[in-house]
């Protein structure tokens, strides 16, 4: 994802307060993901916000693969 500098770093200081977990990029609303928006893997790994352990006491955690953003990529 392109940020610009210190976005990041917003994005994380917010997500370990209030908002609690970052959304996916590839699966971000306006994305034209097929895929439902989901937590990003990298910040749910990194930091233990109250509200993703809430998440994962009440439902868990699925892992599911990102969507291609490249639809005429062809796997290697």
């Amino acid at each position: 994802m392109h940020l610009d500098p210190g976005r990041l770093k917003q994005m994380v200081a917010e997500a370990r307060g209030a908002a609690g977990y970052i959304i996916c990029h590839s699966t971000l609303p306006y994305a034209d993901s097929p895929v439902p928006p989901a937590v990003c893997r990298g910040f749910a790994d990194r930091y233990r916000t109250w509200q993703l352990q809430v998440m994962e006491r009440l439902w868990g955690f699925v892992d599911v693969e990102p969507p291609d953003q490249d639809s005429t990529r062809t796997p290697e």
